[in-house]
């Protein structure tokens, strides 16, 4: 994700004429010529940006951080996806934007209808796995996302919050597709909050009613509903099974708690069964990590390798370990596996996965992309669960 945001990082990390074209819409700074100014020497265009209005540099600086947002992998992927929903393939016109801040950019300025969703994509890949409640539905029903089932969503999220915590008298929720999956993000009133805060040359306290977020993501294919928000495992329960009802038709008991167990017992011998047909794309599969629980006591270790030209390297480390504890008293509680995929035709370049797995449920991949790719190898190989 984005790093920490300051102006002047922005400045020297956005393309000079990236800058002059969005002042040129903003209407501001039309005057200056940066033509002449360095990419890396950007105290000039600072300088001029300083000595704009306040309010305007606040307007501005919000595009700026949204920018540099997804100035990175993730927010260029988000930005894919969002426009191939919308039929068209950026691939080759991004290709000539050299660096993540020029794409990010251009996007903003060229093809603003895609960004809102693609902002939103880019917070939702940005939460860790752990974060997310996941329960699958006992059918597969398509997700309502017409006009009046997106109002009877807002409506039951703000009569629940409003009347259970005081909060969410107002609600918004916007819905995306992206590829099989429907996102709904939902922004309900939070509490207020009292701010200490400069409004131009004037110092006060203000008071605040800003949003607090809950994202749902459903596949139909799966059957699967996945949630993030803050807050108890009951309201989480509660939380979902309004959705459910609202935008899948279903009541409470057509959908259960996933209650799926990864099954690491496979790895303890020295040959993983690691199962995966050509057409995956997948070159080749190692172990670079384990957390090993000692029976019988809270003891934890944590064995990591560089597996790249040993793939039994992990096993050996075990072994030295074995001397001293028996393997028998030894049981894996946590995997990290290093996926490498097959070069690109195009490019000749290789990729690399790095993930971890967590007994009992827990998993850092993701559910699109070449994450579900090696989804598909470790329920093959018997490590993770099927639907």
């Amino acid at each position: 994700m984005a790093r920490n945001y300051s102006p002047k990082s922005f400045f020297r990390h956005a393309a000079n004429a990236m800058l002059v074209r969005y002042f040129a819409k903003v209407g501001v700074l039309t005057e200056y010529d940066f033509s002449q100014v360095s990419e890396t020497k950007i105290e000039p265009i600072y300088q001029a940006w300083l000595s704009l209005p306040d309010t305007q540099r606040g307007e501005m600086e919000r595009d700026f951080k949204e920018i540099d947002a997804l100035a990175c992998d993730g927010g260029v992927k988000a930005i894919m996806d969002e426009a191939e929903w919308h039929d068209e393939n950026l691939a080759e016109i991004l290709s000539e934007h050299e660096s993540f801040h020029e794409k990010a950019f251009w996007i903003f300025l060229e093809r603003s209808k895609y960004w809102p969703a693609a902002s939103a994509f880019c917070r939702a890949d940005s939460i860790s796995s752990n974060q997310w409640n996941e329960c699958r539905t006992i059918n597969n029903s398509p997700a309502r996302v017409d006009d009046a089932s997106i109002r009877d969503l807002e409506k039951v999220l703000s009569h629940y919050f409003h009347n259970k915590e005081g909060r969410g008298k107002n609600c918004t929720v916007e819905p995306y597709k992206r590829g099989k999956l429907d996102y709904f993000f939902a922004y309900p009133e939070d509490y207020a909050h009292a701010s200490i805060e400069w409004e131009g040359a004037t110092f006060k306290r203000a008071a605040r009613h800003p949003a607090f977020e809950i994202i749902f993501v459903y596949s139909q294919d799966e059957g699967k509903i996945s949630l993030y928000m803050k807050g108890s495992k009951d309201t989480k329960k509660e939380v979902r099974a309004l959705f459910a009802d609202t935008i899948l038709g279903l009541e409470l008991g057509e959908f259960v708690e996933d209650d799926r167990v990864y099954d690491l017992a496979p790895l303890q011998g020295s040959n993983p069964p690691f199962q995966f047909s050509p057409d995956l794309g997948i070159q080749s599969v190692a172990i670079k990590k384990f957390r090993i629980a000692i029976n019988g006591t809270k003891e934890r270790i944590t064995l990591e390798v560089n597996p790249a030209l040993n793939h039994n390297a992990i096993y050996e480390l075990r072994e030295k370990l074995c001397k001293t504890i028996p393997a028998s008293q030894m049981t894996i509680t946590q995997v990290g596996i290093s996926v490498i995929f097959v070069p690109d035709p195009g490019t000749g370049k290789t990729s690399t996965r790095s993930f971890d797995v967590n007994w009992p449920n827990s998993c850092s991949l993701k559910h699109d992309g070449k994450d579900a790719i090696i989804r598909k190898m470790l329920i093959a190989s018997g490590i993770e669960p099927r639907a």
